[in-house]
């Protein structure tokens, strides 16, 4: 749009991979400060030399992990999310750009205390040393405390969408449930490593009065509590509006209810993707419990890395699944309320009489939904524009040209062509008409993760077309009106409708649902389709379309 559109692969997935690594780091880097400077203190005071030398050469394996792989992933981030989403990047530093200045200036300060940390162990005095240290902790805390307030923002803005009041947005609705949830999720992360670190010891006594306490205060505390601190996210999150219950396909966003779907064998609703990041939650957090205990009673003084290692695994697995659960809880926004995955903007809540109402009054956002529809996307993203002369000659082909740069616009966000989360096998087969259908309602199909078109009826018919060539209908985009024909007067509604999910060869074929049941039958379940699955959008034609097409569904029983 106002950006260029790079064909980054598994533009998702690129995230993902590397902000899970960076959080997990990053969360360490705040909780590995507090289990030094706190585990220095204990040494001193109860004159442990042992643990006092292993809290010296902890620091070193910490300051280079968060500082040198920390620093490098934090700025893959930047970088990724520049090339997948650089509208969503640029609203995100437009509306808290004195919050980053702040928490680069912790950073920094984060930095520095670090690198005296670990280089006064022999030239500062224990004071000096651990008043160094409480100063990083406080410093790497502050910088989470304003990076939370960021993070919770994008899926939860509150009456910021009204006010863009950045104390609005920083204090949003689900802000204290996922500071306190993060903060757990560092303590217990030090915990991990720490013990993880000591698995190296020769010394019998040492390693079990490390394992106790960081079992005891660190480890097990927050396996226990992250869990709890997640619930009670997830209920803020429903009461700010995000249908948490439709999501993991639960009966109710209450606790009781979203624990039962996470075990559930069938779901019958709900978005695959969040409860499968839910369920391996639910195993990595008991799992660690159950290790944890598990080297305290059988092998507290000669446990090794294998096993300490195997805890860290299901710390990032647990912590990984959460934040993935977490963005999926978003989806289909980037900023919710106020801007899609793929950078459209949406115009202020009705009503709305703020400054966010004000600013769309003096000069409409070129890039909101409603002007797109009207204007048209090409015309709005000097990006997406065809060089002169580099137009195909033959009208179908131009048809198809313009359906790609409008999916490079819209759609090449989250999707690729042939990689994760690919489009051709989903198009595979498929007619115009069908996916034209489809297009005027993505926002009502499966799971309604996804944002609505952007762009004239124009721009959705060539995205149609294009997306027909792909799934292998060379003949898209030269179609002619269709002959009289004495065939079944369903089938063709049945084509435009249906077919995309109940065709023969689709996910859910239509001869499997109907076998057995009468036309009358099926003409009372088309009229309430979305009660009888919340996934089914309402059908939309007349009463004698939809008897046509009952009949029609009736007869395929037969074959």
């Amino acid at each position: 749009m106002s950006y260029p559109i790079w064909d980054v692969p598994a533009p998702g997935l690129l995230i993902a991979g590397i902000a899970i690594l960076h959080v997990y780091i990053s969360h360490f880097a705040v909780g590995g400060g507090l289990f030094l400077v706190l585990a220095e203190r204990r040494a001193r005071r109860t004159a442990d030399a042992g643990m006092l030398a292993y809290v010296e050469s902890l620091s070193r394996f910490f300051i280079l992990l968060t500082l040198v792989l920390g620093a490098v992933t934090g700025v893959g981030i930047w970088f990724t999310i520049g090339l997948v989403s650089p509208m969503g990047t640029s609203a995100l530093i437009n509306a808290f750009v004195w919050g980053w200045a702040i928490e680069w200036t912790f950073f920094v300060a984060e930095i520095a205390a670090a690198i005296v940390y670990y280089y006064g162990w022999r030239r500062l005095d224990a004071k000096t040393h651990e008043a160094v240290g409480w100063i990083y902790f406080v410093a790497a805390w502050m910088s989470l405390v304003i990076i939370n307030g960021i993070l919770s923002f994008m899926a939860t803005p509150g009456r910021w969408l009204e006010t863009r009041s950045f104390w609005d947005g920083f204090f949003n609705p689900t802000y204290v449930s996922s500071l306190v949830l993060r903060t757990l999720v560092a303590v217990g992360i030090a915990g991990l490593f720490a013990l993880f670190a000591a698995a190296r010891l020769g010394d019998g006594e040492l390693k079990q009065r490390i394992a106790r306490w960081t079992a005891t205060r660190w480890i097990l505390p927050a396996a226990i509590g992250v869990p709890l601190c997640l619930l009670w996210y997830l209920g803020a999150a429903a009461g700010a509006g995000i249908p948490v219950a439709e999501i993991f396909g639960a009966t109710s966003s209450g606790p009781g209810a979203l624990v039962a779907s996470v075990f559930a064998s069938d779901h019958a609703s709900g978005y695959p993707p969040a409860q499968r990041a839910a369920l391996v939650a639910a195993i990595a957090y008991p799992a660690i419990v159950v290790l944890t205990l598990a080297l305290l009673w059988l092998r507290p003084r000669n446990y090794g890395r294998l096993v300490t290692a195997l805890m860290l695994l299901f710390g990032i697995a647990g912590m990984g699944a959460g934040e993935w659960a977490r963005e999926d809880l978003r989806k289909p926004w980037i900023i919710g309320g106020y801007m899609y995955v793929n950078g459209v903007r949406v115009p202020p809540p009705a009503g709305a009489t703020g400054p966010a109402a004000e600013a769309a009054r003096r000069a409409p956002d070129p890039f909101r939904i409603d002007v797109l529809n009207e204007r048209g996307l090409l015309e709005s993203s000097v990006w997406l524009a065809v060089p002169a002369g580099a137009e195909p000659e033959d009208p179908a082909d131009r048809l198809a040209l313009t359906g790609r740069q409008v999916f490079r616009g819209l759609c090449s966000t989250c999707h690729t062509v042939d990689g994760y989360l690919a489009i051709r096998p989903l198009v595979r087969g498929q007619k115009v008409a069908a996916l034209e259908r489809l297009l005027e309602r993505l926002d009502a199909h499966r799971q309604r993760r996804m944002p609505p078109f952007a762009g004239t009826d124009e721009e959705r018919h060539a995205l149609a077309v294009w997306l027909a060539r792909l799934g292998g209908d060379e003949t898209a985009g030269r179609e002619v009106a269709p002959a009289a024909t004495t065939g079944h007067p369903g089938a063709a509604l049945f084509e435009d409708q249906c077919s995309l999910c109940h065709a023969a060869d689709a996910d859910f074929p239509m001869a499997e649902l109907v076998a057995g049941r009468g036309a009358d039958e099926l003409y009372d379940i088309i009229g309430r389709l979305p009660e009888i699955n919340d996934m089914m959008p309402a059908f939309e034609g007349t009463d004698e379309e939809r008897r046509a097409l009952a009949e029609y569904l009736a007869s395929l029983e037969a074959e």
